[in-house]
């Protein structure tokens, strides 16, 4: 594991979480499992009305939201605060799924959220996804027609990028980004070709 998410328990003594949960009863195992991680600050909320509230009144370090919040759509309520121009806007997001499979994957992605994990959590899931958005998160991207963590996540990783805020347009990808990558040859092509002798 690279050495920036490494677990380090002073990442979560130093942070805020709050957790959106409609079900109470996992809503407060999720505080136990948190307060025992070393969250000092674990606001809970049960459905989207009063996380709304919660996050204008005390934006968190990070949100844990249940995909199926009641009063909304989890997706339709990271879009929304993917709108905000502010730090509220750029917060992590971790959604919760019961069933995630590809085509929510992939809508979550796209809505801007952070990371997904199954519901309920696993502790060890857990503490890899709250790692990585607090301690080695991506740059962040606003163009016209995405808001959220880059989701480039491998390429940005193998290039070591540092920057944590990316505001581009679309006329700034050049087309010779896409021509680079066209022309490079794969695998396979390389071992196809017979060495001279």
């Amino acid at each position: 594991m690279p050495a920036d998410r490494r677990i380090d328990p002073k990442t979560f003594r130093s942070a805020t979480i709050l957790v959106a949960e409609g079900n109470r009863a996992l809503r407060h195992a999720l505080r136990n499992v948190l307060l025992g991680m070393g969250f000092p600050t674990i606001m809970l909320t049960g459905n989207s009305a009063e996380t709304m509230r919660q996050l204008m009144l005390d934006p968190p370090s990070v949100l844990l939201l249940d995909h199926k919040l009641p009063g909304a759509d989890g997706l339709m309520l990271v879009r929304r605060l993917r709108r905000d121009t502010g730090d509220m806007g750029r917060m992590p997001i971790i959604l919760m799924a019961e069933t995630p499979d590809a085509a929510l994957v992939l809508a979550a992605r796209d809505a801007g959220v952070s990371e997904i994990v199954i519901k309920p959590p696993a502790v060890e899931a857990l503490v890899v996804r709250l790692m990585s958005v607090l301690k080695a998160p991506r740059p962040f991207v606003r163009v016209s027609s995405f808001i959220g963590p880059d989701r480039r996540r491998l390429g940005d990783r193998r290039r070591g990028a540092d920057r944590r805020f990316i505001e581009l347009e679309p006329e700034d990808i050049s087309g010779s980004d896409r021509r680079q990558r066209s022309t490079r040859r794969s695998g396979r092509d390389r071992r196809g070709k017979a060495k001279p002798a």
